[in-house]
């Protein structure tokens, strides 16, 4: 099956975005939770492990999203050819400030290998650096690839219609329709009624979560 993969940082919207996909029916892994409880950061180059878990939770799951997948676009992209990949990002000084409020100043294992800090204080300048240039450098790769590739912008209103229009037909869960020649609430034009109400519902839980994501 080919793969959704969200390669945005974490505070810029991943968590709004593993919610939309798991409400159009995918499964979404992270890759975060087996990276703290299985890694071992001793290790003198921790990328072969952490590229194995990212590999063996994408191939277990529909989607992925949380750290380190940003990381590792070029290696999922090679594994699973012909997949979608959303970048979700904001402006840096947001993002910066997000991160801050959200994380402790003392970092872990993930964030010392992904940033090259040991904490955030005093290394803020660094931090966005690092954001700046993973998120540019995601950019570049798939610049000629743009069926393939898509930025969202939760921040500036992006939301379901950018990321439906994106996954096309292909990549939606195709609509249940029980005893199609029956009359009724199970015709033809009241399933379509349903499917209708079913997307404008899904606008308005993106809207929601969008401002409680927008005051976290």
């Amino acid at each position: 099956m080919t793969k959704i993969i969200c390669v945005g940082f974490q505070k810029t919207g991943t968590s709004s975005i593993a919610v939309a996909l798991s409400r159009l029916g995918y499964t979404v892994g992270n890759p975060h939770r087996r990276v703290m409880d299985e890694m071992n950061w001793k290790s003198d180059d921790p990328y072969a492990q952490l590229k194995q878990i990212m590999l063996e939770v994408l191939a277990e799951n529909d989607a992925v999203e949380d750290t380190p997948s940003a990381f590792f676009h070029r290696e999922m992209d090679e594994a699973f050819p012909g997949s979608k990949f959303i970048l979700t990002r904001r402006k840096t000084e947001n993002w910066l400030r997000s991160f801050t409020r959200f994380f402790s100043d003392k970092f872990n294992g993930p964030r010392i290998w992904m940033y090259g800090v040991d904490r955030l204080t005093g290394n803020e300048k660094a931090i966005c650096k690092v954001y700046e240039d993973k998120n540019q450098e995601i950019i570049d790769y798939f610049k000629d690839r743009p069926d393939d590739f898509l930025i969202l912008d939760l921040e500036n209103g992006d939301g379901w219609l950018k990321l439906v229009t994106f996954l096309g037909e292909d990549f939606l869960k195709p609509f249940p329709h029980e005893n199609k020649g029956m009359s009724g609430w199970r015709s033809k034009a009241n399933q379509r009624r349903i499917f209708v109400i079913t997307r404008i519902f899904y606008v308005i839980t993106i809207i929601v979560l969008l401002a409680i994501w927008a005051n976290q």
